[in-house]
């Protein structure tokens, strides 16, 4: 934290001192984006003093991007260059110049935020174009789905080929489900082959009985018959 205290810090100084210096010497860079403050120290002779030119020069330190970040007025650094050289110290006591700058000044501001808002505005239409671009591409490629009768593309289809490489142990899962389920699938056709084997032979056994019972009756008929003798 030593170094946001600025630069040029004494070793009598104590932290606290240290602070206290930072602070106004943020105040008084900030200061400077004023035009008229500026005119205000250059008829009270002050930019005709070595000492302060040399102050000046020593609060080129806010241009590091370390300090600059805690500028709440970026343009007193625009201010701060120009005031290294002695011709703008010299002209800037005329009212005039001064007014005219601070004019300046107002347009670059108005400019500035017209500007600041139309770059928003842009990229605020730029993103509701991409997504709703994005959203008409995902209906037409359902819609593509559907037409084909669920066939994936091959994009889709490269997907789901990833997706289960990517994934052996349900593809195993997937695999034994499928194995098992064919064979319960070939045990009910077995016991469907035999039922009519069973019921053949159950015919057959039952037929047997008959026909030995007929074939006894025919026996009797023909033993019990009268013989006609011709006299």
């Amino acid at each position: 934290m030593a170094k946001m205290y600025g630069k040029g810090k004494t070793a009598i100084e104590s932290e606290e001192q240290q602070k206290r210096r930072w602070q106004i010497e943020l105040e008084f860079v900030q200061c400077l984006s004023n035009p008229n403050y500026l005119n205000f120290l250059a008829q009270r002779g002050y930019f005709k003093d070595p000492s302060f030119i040399n102050y000046l020069k020593y609060l080129q330190y806010w241009k590091e991007p370390d300090y600059a970040k805690y500028l709440m007025y970026p343009m007193c650094l625009y201010f701060l260059d120009l005031l290294q050289y002695e011709h703008f110290r010299r002209e800037i006591v005329n009212n005039q110049c001064c007014k005219f700058i601070d004019d300046q000044a107002i347009l670059q501001w108005q400019h500035y935020t017209r500007k600041r808002i139309k770059l928003i505005n842009s990229v605020q239409e730029n993103a509701a174009a991409v997504a709703a671009a994005t959203q008409q591409q995902q209906m037409q490629q359902q819609q593509q789905h559907q037409t084909n009768g669920g066939i994936l593309a091959p994009s889709e289809a490269a997907s789901v080929a990833a997706a289960e490489a990517t994934n052996p142990l349900q593809q195993a899962t997937l695999q034994n489900g499928s194995s098992s389920s064919s064979q319960s699938q070939q045990q009910p056709l077995g016991a469907r082959d035999s039922a009519p084997t069973q019921r053949q032979e159950m015919s057959v056994a039952h037929a047997q009985p008959q026909h030995q019972q007929q074939q006894q009756i025919n026996g009797l008929a023909g033993s019990g018959a009268p013989k006609l003798e011709l006299n």
